[in-house]
């Protein structure tokens, strides 16, 4: 656990106690820090580390800081009525991030960020440090909360994916090494527009110190810009453009299309600064077995395929998906974001056919008419069952493809759950089919 012990006697206010307020409490505490905390849903909630008390009975005028959860708004649309309060009262809001960094761990620490593909490309790099033997320690908006994880010591690394939301309330952020993959609308309620948003996610870069590395993709202006900033600044400063990714990219079926191989050549640039040989980062990368929700493979039957990308969340990441497959029977739909589907457009003849879903199903009918074939259903399973249908009736099969280019939350709890259960559906029908398959 990463312990701030230089917060030792402070009184510290935790809005939401997920995991990542959890993980507070328990640190802070461990430092020896007055703990007050509360949760709007969990307002009976179990906290053996602090005191459960409504925010509005804090000893305000006592705080020294108020950490909250990357899920509620400090700023935009609106503020918190606690974050109002801790503006109010001159109150320091921070991240559960700047909690762990206030325990000033002594691994280097590499920060990941981007609109698409930060997940991937932090797991793809904690994968390799493990598999060429270096101590490593992977968490933040990924896995498990910054103030849970040990510190693997100056020979290790400690890598974090960090959320826009996460950079805005991290102060004491000063990665080794920043990497920004791309930067596409998403979010943008919560910076009060783009201008926002990429001044969030250009923290990244704005803390790195004089002998820090900025490592930066080029699949969109916004961060090719951002990349002849940093040159100017003097910052050293390493492109990642899919033509670097490794040779052991290519046998690794989770790396599969341009969007991966950009990720993959962020890693390796990462991974070749952190001491790694080239050998070392194909054999990693060869054996990266992926995440769930992100171009998983679930399950094949004769000469179909089901493949489940349900963090592809907005149009930009579900056209990396379109591109990455032919013969794509593809379920779509959900609760629209700003970007539609423009970022698709480009990949439709690769669709068969689209199975729409959600509250944007007419808005994505729309869009979509006379570019490709489209129906509407009312649920995932529906949707699902008449792709297979139409895959099975097609001489030459095809990918079922969950990229819905939508957030999940009018229809399920997260794209997580999304994808569980469209892998559960695939995985029925392919069993129920089995031998009988025609």
């Amino acid at each position: 656990m990463l312990c701030p012990h230089t917060m030792s006697g402070q009184t510290v206010g935790v809005l939401g106690l997920g995991g990542s307020g959890m993980a507070a409490v328990a640190a802070l505490h461990a430092a020896g820090v007055t703990v007050f905390a509360y949760d709007d849903n969990k307002p009976d909630a179990a906290l053996p580390n602090g005191t459960i008390a409504n925010w509005h009975d804090w000893p305000w005028k006592k705080l020294d800081a108020l950490v909250i959860s990357p899920g509620i708004p400090h700023l935009h649309p609106a503020p918190h009525p606690a974050a109002a309060r801790a503006q109010a009262e001159d109150v320091a809001i921070i991240s559960e991030v700047e909690i762990a960094l206030r325990a000033a761990p002594t691994a280097p620490l590499v920060v990941i960020t981007g609109t698409n593909g930060k997940s991937t490309t932090t797991a793809l790099i904690g994968h390799c440090l493990t598999t060429a033997g270096k101590a490593v320690a992977v968490g933040g908006n990924i896995g498990r909360p910054a103030c849970s994880l040990d510190d693997p010591g100056p020979d290790g690394v400690i890598v974090l994916e960090l959320s826009s939301y996460q950079l805005e309330t991290t102060p004491a952020l000063a990665p080794n090494i920043a990497v920004i993959l791309n930067i596409t609308p998403d979010h943008l309620d919560r910076h009060a527009g783009m201008t926002g948003y990429i001044a969030a996610k250009s923290r990244a870069l704005a803390a790195l110190p004089a002998d820090g590395t900025a490592i930066l993709g080029q699949s969109d202006i916004t961060v090719t810009q951002l990349a002849r900033d940093c040159i100017k600044r003097g910052v050293t400063t390493l492109l990642a453009t899919p033509d670097k990714a490794p040779a052991g990219r290519q046998h690794c079926l989770a790396l599969r299309g341009d969007h991966n191989a950009e990720n993959a050549a962020a890693a390796a640039l990462v991974l070749h600064k952190l001491g790694l040989s080239a050998d070392q980062i194909n054999q990693g990368m060869a054996s990266f077995a992926g995440l769930p929700h992100r171009l998983q493979p679930v399950a094949t039957i004769g000469p179909i395929s089901f493949v489940n990308d349900s963090k592809a969340t907005n149009g930009t990441a579900a056209a990396t998906a379109l591109a990455a497959f032919s013969h794509i029977y593809w379920v779509a739909g959900g609760l629209a974001k700003d970007d539609g589907l423009d970022a698709v457009m480009p990949h439709i003849g690769n669709v068969e056919k689209a199975y729409l879903i959600g509250s944007s199903a007419t808005a994505f009918a729309s869009q979509l008419q006379g570019h490709c074939p489209t129906a509407m259903y009312h649920n995932l399973d529906d949707a699902t069952y008449a792709a297979f249908d139409d895959a099975r009736n097609s001489h030459t099969g095809g990918t079922i493809l969950l990229a819905p280019a939508a957030a999940s939350f009018d229809q399920f709890a997260n794209f997580a759950a999304r994808g569980d259960a469209f892998c559960q559906i695939a995985n029925t029908l392919c069993s129920r089919t089995g031998d009988a398959y025609a």
